[in-house]
């Protein structure tokens, strides 16, 4: 695989954890400007919610659009290396991912366009495209991900990492705590270790709104891990949605993606341009 210029492979890696994961399924054009925080809840006990009862109330509580439309503003760390950039994002849940990456000046520097079995981009600064399969992307991202996950981290919505089983879950402060280990204790410590299950999947739940407010992957195996926190859950036509989120990967160069939504459209008909000019050179 040939190597990318550094300010490129740099919006890459971003643009794919936003399609993240790194991450939009957004919502709809009118929009409150109130901010949903969460409550303190009563006092209750972890049993009163099992993991399957928990599962179904996220379900039913997650943001639904068939399609959306977003501007948002980006800053990512990769290593030692800071960018800020803008992106526009068009979504059909479930199907396209299509994301347009521009400088603060405003020209577009790459395309992409996710499909559930597919990862296209051109790289305008260095006239060169790809056609991959996930494989590509997750050498990008130095973790695995497919369709759903990088939907999941977009919107806040339900995922279950490599089809992981919820099986427990815990309360800690304001939220209840979905997780792929068994229960041993009433409150998730992010130090235990199950070797039976290297790989941990947490999710923290507003106990009254039933959004996602952090997620949590974590590979014990090889050290690797996904987080992302939301912020300023909206309300809109599709559902609560959060305007802003962080996420950081940690493998063996960390990766930071802070976003900011600055305009969303949700259940336009939109279109997905993308189109490879004559002459660019294709990444093998």
């Amino acid at each position: 695989m040939s190597k990318l210029s550094g300010q490129f492979r740099a919006c890459a890696s971003i643009t794919f954890l936003l399609a993240a994961g790194l991450l939009l399924i957004m919502a709809g054009c009118k929009t409150s400007q109130k901010s949903v925080s969460p409550v303190v809840r009563d006092e209750r006990r972890p049993e009163d919610k099992s993991a399957p009862d928990l599962q179904q109330l996220i379900t039913d509580h997650s943001f639904k659009a068939k399609t959306l439309t977003a501007k948002a503003s980006v800053k990512s760390i990769i290593g030692d290396q800071e960018n800020s950039f803008n992106i526009n994002l068009r979504i059909c849940t479930d199907s396209l991912i299509w994301i347009s990456i521009t400088p603060l000046l405003g020209i577009e520097v790459a395309r992409i366009l996710i499909s559930r079995d597919s990862v296209k981009f051109v790289d305008r600064l260095n006239k060169k495209y790809s056609v991959s399969d996930f494989q590509y992307l997750n050498e990008l991202l130095q973790v695995n991900v497919d369709f759903d996950i990088i939907q999941g981290v977009l919107t806040g919505n339900l995922f279950a990492y490599k089809k992981n089983k919820f099986n427990s879950v815990y309360i800690e402060e304001k939220y209840y705590i979905l997780s792929t280990l068994s229960k041993r204790a009433l409150k998730r410590s992010l130090e235990d270790v199950d070797i039976n299950k290297p790989i941990v999947q947490d999710l923290w739940v507003d106990d009254t709104t039933y959004r996602i407010t952090r997620l949590n992957v974590e590979d014990q195996r090889v050290s690797k891990s996904l987080l992302t926190d939301y912020e300023d859950h909206r309300i809109t036509e599709g559902g609560l949605f959060p305007f802003k989120s962080t996420t950081i990967i940690k493998a063996d160069k960390n990766l930071k993606i802070e976003i900011e939504y600055l305009k969303l459209t949700l259940n336009n008909e939109i279109e997905f341009p993308f189109n490879i000019p004559a002459g660019y050179e294709r990444i093998q």
